[in-house]
Parts: C-alpha cells; sequence; structure tokens
C-alpha cells in the first residue's frame, strides 16, 4: 500500500508543485494522468523516496517514510519499491540479464536467473538475455526495466511512462503483465503518464 496527503514540493520559488492525495492499496492500480510540465516525474519521485517533499507525508506500507535517514530509505526502496523510469538506467558493462539481477543484489535477495528469464519471456526479449543494453532498442529497454522493477516482488510498483516507447500491441503486453505481477504479489501499481491509451486500463484515476 501507498498513500500520501498534502504533499509539496518546489525546486524554485517560481517553480512550485502541490499535488492531489494519493491512495492504492495492495493488489490495486492508480493511474495519473497530466500533460509535460504538470509535476508527473516529480510526484513520482516523491513516492519513489528519491526527493524529499518540503511538506505532507508519505505511507508506504502503512508506515511514514519521514524524518528516516538516507541509509534507511535506501533500504526500504530497494525491499518495499519497484521503479520504472522513463528513461531506463543500465550498467552498460553488465548484459541484460545481469542487469536485471543487479535489482536482486541491491536487495540483499539471492539471485533468482529463473525468474528473470520467467519475466523476459513474458515481455518478449528473452532472445536478448546475453547481450549489453547498448544494442537493445529503446522499447526493449524499456521493457528490459520493467522485468528488473518486478524482480524483488514489491509492496509498490512506480512506473513513468512505461509505454511511451512502445507500440500499441506491446503496450498491452505491458500494461496487462504489470497488472497481473502486481495482483499476484499483492503490490500497489502507480503509473504516471500522458499515454491516453491507458485511461480505459485504469478505472482508478488522478488527473494532474
Amino acid at each position: 500500500m501507498i498513500s500520501s496527503t498534502n504533499l509539496h514540493f518546489s525546486y524554485s520559488p517560481q517553480k512550485k508543485f502541490s499535488f492531489p492525495d494519493i491512495h492504492c492499496n495492495g493488489r490495486e492500480t492508480l493511474l495519473i494522468l497530466g500533460q509535460s510540465g504538470k509535476g508527473k516525474t516529480t510526484l513520482l519521485h516523491l513516492l519513489a523516496l528519491l526527493l524529499q517533499p518540503e511538506s505532507g507525508q508519505i505511507l508506504i506500507a502503512q508506515k511514514p517514510v519521514s524524518g528516516l535517514s538516507a541509509e534507511e530509505v535506501t533500504r526500504i526502496r530497494a525491499k518495499n519499491i519497484g521503479i520504472i523510469y522513463q528513461k531506463p538506467h543500465f550498467v552498460s558493462s553488465l548484459s541484460v540479464l545481469d542487469n536485471i539481477l543487479l535489482s536482486n543484489y541491491l536487495a540483499e535477495q539471492k539471485e533468482n536467473v529463473q525468474k528473470a528469464r520467467l519475466l523476459a519471456e513474458k515481455l518478449g526479449f528473452a532472445e536478448h538475455l546475453p547481450k549489453k543494453t547498448s544494442r537493445l532498442s529503446q522499447g526493449e529497454q524499456q521493457r528490459v526495466s520493467i522485468a528488473r522493477a518486478l524482480m524483488n516482488e514489491p509492496n509498490v510498483i512506480l512506473a513513468d511512462e512505461p509505454t511511451s516507447s512502445l507500440d500499441d500491441n506491446n503496450t498491452q503486453k505491458v500494461i496487462t503483465l504489470l497488472k497481473e505481477q502486481s495482483a499476484s504479489i499483492g503490490a500497489s501499481l502507480v503509473v504516471v503518464t500522458h499515454d491516453q491509451r491507458l485511461k480505459d486500463e485504469f478505472p482508478n484515476q488522478v488527473h494532474l
């Protein structure tokens, strides 16, 4: 479960954001819609504990996360949150498979090669596992990011524009997998996007 109340954040006196309250229980989905400049990615980074709000509160698994040390925040993020970034972040020297397994390492869990291969099969890039990520298309890289975010069965899955580089067929495949995986592990799924194709896929929506 993830929720937030009265979140405020500013980059400068001229660029301030006030966000609507968020609430998403386990096995629930939430779509956050908004055009560029409305603070979608900023809100996602606040929920992912990558940014600290000026005011307001965030609860993950019903526990407040304000006032924690940087080390505690890192540990909570690694074990509880799966993040799908709009622009994938990889270790260029590692293979696709090892980049996925990096999730296990950062959360101090045993490497689960079988699960990594299963996710790759479901997302349609299993043949690319031995390759370097630089050899993949943008859409393939995005699907690798999704697999990596699901590896540790997080309590919360946060996705920033997960379908922006995908055609209609792969968009449907990715959304179906995200819903199935979040339901099977009891996670909250929060998707931030301006992709209007997703409006009919998520009954619960927040507009920025």
